[in-house]
């Protein structure tokens, strides 16, 4: 039996593929988001692309947003900057919770109306879970290129996990 701490409530290719009236539809009133392979390749500190529009257009629809990454302070605040986001934890510890609830805290909205949107189950999945916030995976930019021996260890059952997820969404 797969562990249902790290399973998601939705999935999309791409943060790209969000949209407010997505989240309206799903009473999501804010977005906590990693930055890492979901809004930057983990490498750089390059957005994305298309990611600086989307951040934009959510900004536009009155969608609040606070990054919420492990990562340390600087690269943190880079990518907050190039992206025009004022909210956000850096070196937020995931998968404890703890960095969303202050995330959550400088946003001004309770835990259980956000999304966390992350391309790892068992850090931003978990830690959303564990939060009471909407669990939001996204697909990774690409293979991580640093660190290889924590991302396979974060990465390992991902794919049977995905597996699970993709049978439940499909009723089977």
């Amino acid at each position: 039996m797969l562990d249902d701490r790290y399973m998601p409530k939705y999935r999309f290719r791409s943060v790209c593929e969000i949209t407010a009236e997505f989240l309206e539809q799903k009473g999501i009133k804010g977005l906590l988001l990693d930055i890492d392979n979901t809004l930057i390749y983990d490498e750089t500190l390059t957005p994305l692309p298309g990611v600086k529009e989307w951040v934009q257009r959510m900004q536009s629809a009155g969608i609040p947003m606070a990054i919420v990454s492990n990562a340390i302070a600087p690269r943190v605040y880079v990518t907050a900057k190039r992206l025009g986001i004022s909210n956000y934890i850096y070196s937020a510890k995931k998968p404890k919770p703890d960095g969303l609830y202050r995330a959550a805290e400088k946003l001004g909205l309770p835990i259980n109306s956000l999304a966390m949107v992350g391309d790892q189950l068992k850090t931003d999945m978990f830690s959303a879970n564990a939060a009471g916030a909407t669990a939001i995976f996204t697909d990774r930019a690409r293979d991580e290129k640093i660190f290889k021996f924590y991302f396979k260890k974060a990465r390992d059952g991902e794919k049977e996990l995905l597996e699970e997820f993709e049978r439940r969404k499909n009723g089977v």
